[in-house]
């Protein structure tokens, strides 16, 4: 089959998206991508077996912002729009994947238009992710801006036409299935779940063992990978003042907007906590392993919200692959993971106190650690949590379609 995915974003982004497509392709398929185009990157291109289109609709976050609210009346995009049907007949594109709910509306209008079968793939709980997104932003335009076209139960409504409409919707994981079966009682047999396991090549990177040499001889507590309200960096933050253990470093090594990592270093400093708290900034992929292997306890702190109990991090995974114990919140899909495989303790979201009782155990428990490790890589590997294992519901799915197309 010839696929068209539809994002919303630059590619390379995320990495979803690259081993959905990736897979996709050593399967046979032919996957044609049409995204937003960066400064000085080619209208065409090829990467990672996909043929890549551009388009200009947002270089930068003004941009962004005004092609969000234009296409945030009607959910249609309008330059997608345009350019999607001269792509899809050029390219002899036979489904539509979109990526997320912004652009599915777009699709949707477009298989109306032509009758193309649409793919529609939730990375995340969209409605219900905008209410915490923009929590920390301060700026009144662009407070403004999401009030007016951000507003989640619009998106909510958005969400349920999209479940209803689309041939078949992707999950990224269990609960977020069951919600969406639950809320707008969708066809369970049209949902699957194609969760954010990880590849067992992560485990191929390169060890740095210095990675943390200004550090040494303290016990450390990492958090790696994006940074935002939800996310719960800042219980981790002030659950260091409840620590007796000065041994202790919180180390932060994640992205997040200049808002939110101002936040959390007042933050740091208002707890007086600033000299156990660490921020290495953005991080290459190639050295997650590194940071991941080398700590002492890998740290999920979400808060439990509609959004973090509908959706699951790459992080996870990765952390259970690096071998050491996993510290996580009791979001929905992190406790239901962790309790199940035994690879790590879980907090009451939110609540910094239980957070650094459940570090100071870890770090008074050196066997614990090891048997939560091993447990963690035990299930990742032998256990079949890893994309090996879950990509083939992505491509049962595009079996089941092909299926289709042949009666």
């Amino acid at each position: 089959m010839t696929i068209g995915m539809l994002l919303n974003a630059p590619y390379p982004a995320d990495v979803r998206i690259r081993k959905e497509a990736s897979a996709l392709h050593a399967a046979g398929h032919r996957i044609h991508l049409l995204c937003l185009r960066r400064n000085d990157e080619p209208y065409q291109d090829t990467s990672d077996g996909i043929t890549i289109t551009r388009i200009d609709a947002g270089k930068n976050n003004v941009a962004l912002a005004f092609w969000d609210s234009v296409m945030a009346m009607t959910f249609i995009h309008p330059l997608f729009k345009q350019k999607t049907a001269g792509w899809i007949a050029a390219n002899k594109i036979d489904v539509l994947h979109v990526h997320d709910l912004p652009l599915a509306g777009t699709a949707l209008a477009i298989k109306k238009k032509i009758n193309i079968p649409v793919i529609a793939d939730f990375h995340e709980n969209y409605p219900d992710a905008l209410q915490v997104w923009f929590e920390w932003k301060k700026n009144p335009l662009a407070h403004l801006k999401n009030v007016l076209f951000m507003n989640p139960a619009r998106w909510k409504k958005h969400e349920a036409i999209t479940v209803n409409q689309a041939d078949y919707v992707i999950a990224v994981v269990d609960e977020m299935r069951n919600r969406l079966i639950s809320e707008y009682q969708a066809d369970s047999n049209k949902i699957i779940v194609v969760t954010n396991s990880e590849d067992q090549s992560f485990l191929q990177q390169p060890l740095d063992s210095a990675i943390y040499k200004e550090y040494a001889g303290k016990f450390i507590v990492a958090y790696t990978g994006g940074i935002g309200p939800h996310r719960g960096v800042d219980t981790a933050i002030a659950a260091m003042q409840y620590l007796k253990d000065k041994n202790v470093v919180l180390i932060i090594a994640g992205f997040g907007n200049e808002t939110v990592i101002k936040n959390l270093h007042n933050l740091a400093d208002e707890l007086g906590v600033a000299q156990q708290v660490h921020f290495l900034g953005k991080q290459p992929f190639t050295r997650f392993y590194s940071l991941m292997h080398f700590a002492d306890v890998n740290i999920i702190p979400h808060k439990s919200t509609p959004h973090t109990d509908n959706t699951i991090p790459h992080k996870l995974f990765q952390g259970m692959m690096a071998g050491k114990p996993m510290l996580v919140s009791s979001s929905a899909p992190l406790k239901r993971i962790i309790e199940k495989t035994k690879a790590g303790l879980v907090f009451t979201a939110g609540d910094a106190k239980d957070l650094s009782e459940k570090i100071t155990q870890l770090a008074h428990d050196k066997t614990l650690c090891q048997q939560l490790g091993q447990n963690g890589v035990r299930a990742t590997t032998e256990g079949g949590m890893n994309w090996e294992t879950d990509r083939q519901f992505l491509l049962q799915l595009y079996q089941q379609l092909e299926s289709s197309f042949k009666k």
